[in-house]
């Protein structure tokens, strides 16, 4: 398992500026870009916040280990909230018959076992269908990422909800749009980043439930501005090359 903080601008928080600290246990490898989009999102949502990531490399060791180590994020990394997010179908897992509502009933019931303080602690979100549900929603990043000088795109997507692989959909949008593939290693904080505020992605429940959770309202804006995560994208760009 590997944890890691999500860093502020400059890379490091110093302890006294953060009034609150997040806990991600995330199905991606380190550095992934589950954790760079959702810490840079989080950062742009709450000020003086902390993020600590447990990446755990895939939806199945969410299912086996999540609890577990979302309960030592809580005890030994002392988060205020700890979030589990996975998506409901991985873009290298066939679509399954489960639903967001049986898998969240799963992990519950293997939340139970923990202690009730720590538990109190920890909530779940499962992505319907996956991160780039979230990129895809709002065209205006989307098209500044794919735009050249010499060709101006003019992507847009009115049912993001609809695309049931967002990834592959994205994917075709960058070949079509720049003759290469979409490499979400490195363009998903690239995009993220990009999102000027929130009115077209808060449109997705999940995204509501990652804002209420993490700034306390499902409408609520972003309190900075996507420089706030320039670190992640030079982050991205190192373990992309």
């Amino acid at each position: 398992m590997g944890v890691k903080k999500g860093a502020d601008e400059a890379g490091a928080v110093a302890a006294k500026t953060v009034d609150f600290k997040l806990g991600l246990v995330l199905e991606c490898d380190s550095g992934g870009p589950d954790e760079l989009v959702l810490s840079c999102l989080a950062r742009r949502l709450k000020l003086k916040i902390q993020v600590v990531a447990a990446t755990l490399g895939s939806k199945k060791q969410i299912f086996l280990k999540g609890p577990e180590a979302a309960q030592e994020l809580v005890e030994s990394s002392k988060c205020d909230l700890v979030l589990i997010v996975w998506d409901l179908k991985p873009y290298w897992e066939e679509a399954e018959s489960k639903t967001c509502e049986a898998e969240t009933k799963e992990l519950r019931d293997k939340i139970a076992a923990v202690p009730a303080n720590v538990r109190s602690k920890i909530r779940l979100l499962c992505l319907t269908w996956e991160l780039e549900t979230w990129l895809i929603a709002d065209h205006r990043a989307v098209r500044e990422h794919l735009s050249t000088a010499a060709h101006k795109s003019k992507f847009k997507c009115n049912t993001p909800l609809t695309k049931y692989d967002a990834k592959a959909y994205l994917d075709s949008e960058c070949r079509k749009h720049r003759g290469r593939r979409y490499e979400d290693v490195r363009e998903a904080i690239k995009i993220a980043r990009l999102i000027p505020d929130t009115s077209k992605v808060r449109e997705i429940p999940s995204f509501g439930r990652f804002s209420s959770l993490v700034a306390g309202n499902a409408d609520a804006d972003f309190q900075k501005p996507g420089e706030a995560c320039k670190d992640l994208v030079y982050q991205a760009h190192q373990l992309g090359r």
